[in-house]
């Protein structure tokens, strides 16, 4: 046996009742680091669609994972992509996922009518809710998008008809810093202790959260969006919109 020894030295010594059982130890190890996150400044986001000459509905973002069915108001129904959303797990991230939600922003797509823009953005009120409470409420004027066009139009006319106009237009001044923060860095209120900075509101793994856009809430009846051939000026695709928590995303180490 002695001579075999180096021949067999990284052969470890199996117990009797493992034999004829052999394990793929390598095959079975877990890839992800126990314990261990790492930590980088990425959006998560989900989608908001009313369709030309539709009355705007309320709806629940992030309650629709990328994959599965969804139906803008007055639309036709699709598969979300990576484009609508990049959840993964239905009204909650999948684990060991966390999130540092430090702002919440509405990215209009700039195709909207302006007179579409203005109602949406002054009459649907944003709301973040984690685990069922409320974080954040606001109109979506208070939610600019900080990035996109802001706005303008070129003015076609011809012989026989009023014309028509191409135009683009954003939720807010396209600024990186034009954004709605619900962060303090040194917070204070007269009489009391000094308070620890706000960083912003944490999303657990596997903790419910959504943002719901609800224009319905005015005591008027709800808005209802531009034709495809209005009798004005502009022309709009109806409402596309991204609702974008912005913030910190802690994921697996693989």
């Amino acid at each position: 046996m002695q001579r075999y020894r180096e021949t067999f030295r990284g052969c470890r010594e199996i117990r009797d009742v493992e034999v004829g059982r052999p394990k793929l130890h390598n095959l079975r190890s877990n890839p992800i680091v126990s314990g261990t996150l790492e930590y980088l400044v990425q959006p998560i986001y989900d989608f908001y669609g009313v369709a030309v000459a539709t009355v705007v509905t309320k709806q629940q973002l992030f309650s629709t994972p990328i994959g599965s069915q969804y139906t803008p108001a007055g639309g036709s129904a699709y598969t979300k992509t990576l484009y609508h959303t990049n959840l993964v797990q239905q009204g909650m991230l999948d684990a060991p996922k966390k999130f540092l939600v430090k702002n919440v922003s509405v990215v209009v797509r700039s195709d909207i009518a302006p007179q579409d823009l203005a109602s949406f953005i002054g009459q649907t009120l944003a709301q973040l809710t984690i685990s069922g409470k409320d974080y954040w409420t606001a109109l979506v004027s208070k939610c600019p998008a900080g990035a996109g066009s802001y706005g303008s139009a070129t003015v076609t006319i011809a012989a026989t008809s009023a014309g028509s106009v191409a135009n683009n237009f954003s939720n807010g001044w396209p600024s990186a810093e034009n954004a709605s923060y619900i962060t303090d860095p040194m917070p204070q209120i007269p009489n009391l202790p000094d308070m620890a900075p706000i960083l912003g509101q944490l999303i657990e793994q596997n903790q419910n959260f959504g943002v719901v856009l609800d224009p319905t809430l005015t005591g008027s009846t709800a808005f209802t969006t531009l034709a495809t051939t209005p009798t004005t000026l502009f022309v709009g695709n109806g409402i596309n919109a991204h609702v974008y928590l912005e913030g910190v995303l802690c994921r697996a180490v693989l």
